[in-house]
């Protein structure tokens, strides 16, 4: 197993060639500067510092990664500052002493001497640690704070282009044509149903309107949309369309606005739905993922597809959660799975 990740060249060098040949002279200057008039004593401290160096860089790598998985700069950064101290401090007095043994058993020393080097290794090792852990968090911290005020600035300027892209698939205009035709058809054959199919057709165009400029709309108000477009979907197919809602819909659950209605629209607009080829849509919950499924029976060309729908719901999701998008496709299905966003 790695400890690290392979940087590059020149970030390698830096890291394990160069640092710990530079941390051991500057202490050898200050505490000991008699020690460069001797080749002897400046091969004794490369070897002693990339002894040290080179294991302490790896741990303590491997470490961050590891924190990193748990605590974020921009969240915790006073945690993760004395987390990061904590650990880093240990390991590198845990080889300190690793290394001290090894040398004085090389040299064939006593314990005396080894209590005497541990004390001086250990003040140099704190002292260092503190402060490379204060530089390199420094810098990381400022690095995650940019990235940050970059990323809200992407946002402002392609929001406009996500917005007016998903407007344009909320007020499809074959979707509107199709439920004007029906209910034109309705209106001649029964009032009754005539009534309640506008009744439906209002609650879509209602919730569009409503919710189009919300950053996140509650699932149970999504999913009710879903029930309304379901019934005129079903109008129009009617058994050759099976759509299943299996959600455990909360006003705590949130999710983008429209953006289980986009991942309808793509399933109906993509796959074949006939009485030989029924579609079948499920949407149903799993791991604080909502999973929108349908069987896989493409058709054999899709007009008016420019294929960024999923394109803007993973993009938007990208700056609301830090869970992906995932998308997954076989020979028989096709879902995708979008996380469930919580209110804060």
């Amino acid at each position: 197993m790695k400890l690290w990740k392979s940087p590059p060249s020149t970030g390698l060098i830096l890291r394990y060639l160069l640092a710990p040949p530079i941390i051991g002279f500057f202490i050898t200057l200050i505490s000991y500067p008699s020690g460069f008039k001797s080749i002897a004593t400046i091969l004794y401290i490369l070897l002693y510092s990339y002894s040290m160096g080179i294991p302490s860089i790896a741990l303590v790598a491997f470490a961050t990664r590891k924190l990193d998985r748990h605590y974020r700069w921009l969240k915790n950064p006073l945690k993760k500052l004395l987390l990061s101290i904590t650990f880093e401090v240990l390991i590198v007095l845990f080889v300190v002493m690793l290394v001290q043994i090894a040398f004085l058993i090389a040299n064939k020393g006593n314990f005396k001497e080894l209590f005497s080097q541990l004390s001086v290794g250990f003040i140099w090792a704190v002292s260092m640690t503190v402060f490379g852990i204060a530089v390199a968090n420094g810098f990381l911290f400022f690095k995650n704070w940019r990235q940050s005020a970059l990323n809200e600035e992407i946002l402002k300027r392609e929001k406009l282009a996500i917005e007016y892209e998903a407007l344009r698939n909320q007020v499809n205009p074959h979707f509107l044509f199709n439920s004007l035709t029906a209910l034109t058809t309705l209106v001649h054959q029964d009032a009754d149903k005539a009534e309640a199919f506008i009744r439906r057709f209002s609650n879509v165009y209602r919730y569009v309107l409503e919710n189009r400029n919300m950053e996140i709309v509650s699932l149970r108000n999504e999913l009710n949309l879903i029930e309304n477009m379901a019934y005129l979907y079903h109008y129009r197919h009617g058994n050759n369309l099976f759509i299943e809602l299996e959600l455990d819909a909360s006003d705590e659950k949130h999710v983008l606005p429209m953006a289980l209605q986009m991942l309808l629209e793509n399933a109906l607009k993509h796959n074949v739905i006939s009485k030989e080829k029924p579609l079948k849509v499920r949407l149903i919950e799993e791991d604080d993922y909502v999973v929108v499924w349908n069987n896989l029976q493409l058709k054999n060309s899709v007009p008016d597809s420019n294929n960024v729908g999923l394109g803007n719901i993973r993009l938007r999701y990208s700056y609301l959660s830090e869970n992906p998008v995932i998308i997954e496709k076989s020979e028989s299905y096709f879902q995708v799975k979008i996380p469930i966003l919580k209110q804060t």
